[in-house]
């Protein structure tokens, strides 16, 4: 007997709301068919030993959109040591080798935008513009937002075209989710928002002072002694960064850009920044975010220096 989660999100741009539907599928291989049953589903993961080794290594899930954030906020099912247990309303049949879907979330009307999201690696240049990725974002929390704890599953959104119809504008996985959690989803890549990096000089320093890197006495047979050192010039490096980000679309947009790398070399981590075109926020020792905002069919250039010692 196995159960996943999936979602089906409707998201109007223009109202800035989105409708969430959560649904159970259930699979049954036991061999046995469970007639006017209940049911009791845990979410959470039960790891074995090598796979808490290897989230620890590898740091967990990588890549996913800024502005994921964990909630503080309790309910959503029952709490089960440090596992979540949904109970199924009703009961239900199902029947050996059958798969069966039934519905756990219905949320209308919770607040949600869209925004778009580029990073680029460090020393990253392009000679052409590169999408940047779509990001829906949102809440479970119980005020403002959808107000349920979300067990693991895939969200496919959906949004109406001119015509009234409903169509697939991309998916993403979501982890087990608690209650007051902000939500960031990559649904695709922008058609018509584009950013292009462009690495415009990066330049030598030479201080002139010397750093020492070592000292150490030298004891002869004789009782005296002597110190010696040993001195190394060190460089710093100036790089000038510029970022055209442009859109084609009939209405502005911000656009998100991620600097990441800049804790490439963990023991020089002093990175200054002592111009930028527009204020950005450090999001972390690696990464520095910038919104950019862009007119209607039109363009946006930011332009920041970094000081490094590599």
């Amino acid at each position: 007997m196995a159960w996943k989660s999936d979602y089906v999100a409707l998201f109007d741009e223009a109202a800035g709301k989105i409708d969430v539907q959560g649904w159970i599928t259930l699979t049954n291989n036991t061999g046995t068919t469970f007639t006017n049953a209940r049911a009791l589903l845990v979410a959470g993961d039960v790891a074995p030993l090598q796979q808490q080794e290897f989230r620890q290594r590898s740091g967990g899930r990588r890549g996913a959109p800024l502005g994921n954030q964990a909630g503080t906020e309790g309910g959503g099912g029952e709490a089960l040591g440090d596992l979540r247990a949904y109970p199924i309303e009703g009961r239900t049949t199902i029947a050996n080798a059958q798969t069966k879907q039934v519905s756990f979330l219905d949320a209308s009307g919770v607040p949600a935008r869209k925004g778009y999201e580029y990073r680029n690696n460090w020393l990253g240049s392009a000679t052409e513009a590169v999408s940047a990725s779509s990001i829906l974002r949102f809440s479970n929390a119980s005020t403002g937002g959808i107000g349920a704890a979300l067990p693991a599953g895939v969200v496919r959104v959906y949004m109406r075209d001119s015509r009234g119809q409903a169509q697939f504008i991309g998916e993403s996985n979501i982890p087990h989710t608690p209650v007051g959690s902000l939500m960031a989803l990559r649904t695709g890549d922008a058609f018509d928002v584009k950013v292009q990096p462009i690495l415009e000089s990066r330049t030598t320093i030479t201080t002139d002072e010397w750093d020492l890197n070592a000292r150490w006495k030298i004891t002869s047979p004789d009782g005296t002694t002597t110190e010696t050192t040993v001195e190394s010039p060190r460089s710093y490096y100036r790089t000038e960064m510029r970022y055209i980000v442009t859109n084609a679309r009939d209405i502005p947009v911000t656009v998100d850009v991620v600097q990441s790398g800049l804790a490439s070399w963990w023991w020089l981590r002093d990175v200054r920044i002592p111009k930028e075109s527009i204020a950005g926020v450090q999001q972390d020792v690696d990464t520095r975010r910038w919104e950019v905002p862009v007119p209607a069919n039109g363009k946006t250039e930011l332009t920041v220096t970094f000081l490094t010692p590599w």
